[in-house]
């Protein structure tokens, strides 16, 4: 009897473990598998006033893209045993005539373990041995280069190295325009990649897009968006909706980036503002949240970005708005003060250039997210030679950027110019994206937005608003209804005494019209 209570026991035992453990272990994995991946992203010069200068830019925000947390670093700032602390690295090399010197990076690159994507010159040679590299350099030269569906056929080139063999996928293809010379754009093997040149503002700008989604192992599917930015709340909304009427009637969904509105959320132009949004929002335009103008007078305020963004996004959700992400200049992902305060509140970003770099609190590490637009402009793509008529993706989510402005000509342009584009644009709300408050909590997924679970009917008519404010509290005035009595006892003299003078002067008149004739 008692070996089968001991028995018992063990047995409710073991499946008060198997019941306890997948619960427990579930977090954990989730966890982990929802942390961003983590590159170190090293580069030997920024290349200011050569035709690599930005390149280095253009790869943080590719990046970002992928999801992934950017780590930014010199090569000469190297130290011993960073290599370690990272499964992917990225070495760019945009000076030829000077290789990296630095002794720590050269002995842990040659014990790296991880995943190594080299840019440029001056491989390692560890790059070169399991890739089985044979390059050949050349100075200057004159290039065709084809990737996918695109190619651009006169690209001038500095310090380029032309692959003559190796192992491992190939992507895209350069060809000499002075020579016979060609080789692939990129290669892939398991541990090690190679890129041959990168420059911002060609096609190797697009082409990079292909190489880092194989090397990163990226599977999820991109999309083409359209955004008109630059919209503050003195634009001309009524151009803004005509703008509305005419993407919509070309069947273009699209995306508005606006500037927020931080103060004064009850005043009529404030809200003339987001009823201009709910209707562009009817007719098939997608909200996001661009973040404020910094200027150098205020950058130092201690303002609550959390606390204001999130007033102006509850102000929008009261309206029937839905925002979707948040528009930011790049720096803004490299700053922790802005990352902590107002980023925070969204899950996807529509990143653009720099501008003006307006740092609070600069770090060397970037805030990912799940979901992440690169921004090209439309003369870009014009620019490429492409061989089909219509192409659904890019390699990554790009966004098609415009500045909205009250030029009539020019945005009919722009809206002419989108529909002979060969793009296939995407819908945001189709995909699952995410913005959160203390009070509400807005998203979007299959083509349909949520306020706090509510489904927004996207047809709601404007409510029209009222000239009529009261913008300062009236204040009560001691005697002031017996002023205003006085104010009309006054006024009744004064005219009593005008017309008493009138007539005086006729009277007057007369007389001495009667004595003249005399």
């Amino acid at each position: 009897m008692l070996q089968q209570a001991i028995k018992k026991v063990l047995l409710l035992f073991i499946i008060m473990l198997l019941i306890i453990l997948p619960v427990t272990s579930v977090p954990s994995l989730h966890a982990e598998a929802s942390k961003p991946v983590h590159i170190l992203l090293l580069y030997d010069s920024l290349a200011k006033g050569t035709s690599k200068a930005g390149n280095v830019e253009a790869l943080q925000r590719m990046l970002a893209t992928f999801s992934v947390k950017v780590t930014l670093q010199s090569f000469d700032t190297y130290q011993k045993g960073e290599l370690d602390q990272y499964s992917q690295v990225i070495g760019v090399h945009n000076v030829p005539d000077i290789a990296v010197s630095n002794r720590a990076f050269l002995n842990d690159i040659e014990e790296y373990t991880g995943s190594y994507l080299h840019i440029g010159t001056n491989a390692p040679a560890i790059v070169m041995n399991k890739l089985r590299l044979s390059l050949n350099h050349i100075n200057e030269d004159t290039i065709r280069l084809s990737i996918d569906h695109f190619s651009e056929p006169s690209i001038q080139a500095d310090s380029l190295s032309y692959i003559v063999s190796h192992s491992g996928s190939s992507h895209g293809l350069i060809a000499s325009r002075n020579s016979d010379r060609q080789s692939p754009y990129g290669v892939v093997g398991e541990e090690m990649a190679y890129v041959s040149f990168f420059e911002q503002g060609n096609l190797s700008e697009l082409a990079i897009g292909y190489v880092l989604r194989d090397w990163l192992g990226w599977s999820e599917q991109s999309s083409t968006y359209v955004v008109f930015k630059e919209i503050y709340p003195f634009s001309d909304l009524i151009r803004l909706e005509k703008l509305a009427d005419e993407l919509y009637e070309a069947g273009i969904p699209f995306i508005v980036s606006v500037r927020p509105v931080f103060s004064n959320l009850d005043y009529p132009a404030t809200k003339r503002y987001l009823e201009t949004l709910k209707y562009v929002q009817s007719r098939n335009g997608n909200v996001v949240v661009n973040v404020p103008v910094v200027a150098s007078t205020i950058s130092q305020l201690d303002r609550d970005l959390n606390k204001s963004f999130e007033l102006f996004i509850d102000a929008m959700a009261k309206q029937g708005v839905a925002p979707l992400g948040i528009g930011a200049e790049m720096y803004w992902t490299y700053d922790q003060h802005y990352a902590n305060s107002g980023l925070g509140l969204f899950d996807t970003a529509v990143l653009f250039p720099n501008e003006k770099l307006m740092h609070k609190s600069q770090v060397n590490s970037s805030l990912s997210f799940p979901t992440s637009l690169y921004s090209l402009q439309l003369r870009f793509l014009d620019a490429l030679e492409y061989k089909e008529t219509a192409i659904a993706d890019l390699p990554m989510n790009t966004a098609i950027t415009f500045d909205f402005n009250d030029n009539e000509q020019q945005l009919v342009q722009a809206v002419q110019r989108l529909r002979d584009s060969w793009v296939t644009f995407a819908d945001l709300k189709y995909g699952d994206h995410t913005v959160t408050t203390q009070a509400n909590t807005i998203r979007s997924s299959g083509g349909s937005l949520y306020i706090n679970d509510q489904l927004i009917d996207l047809a709601t008519a404007r409510e029209e608003v009222s000239e009529e404010f009261e913008y300062k509290p009236k204040v009560e005035k001691s005697f002031e209804r017996w002023f205003n009595v006085q104010n009309k006892v006054f006024i009744v003299i004064i005219l009593v005494t005008i017309v008493a003078f009138g007539g005086f002067f006729i009277i007057g008149h007369r007389l001495y019209k009667r004595k003249y004739f005399k």
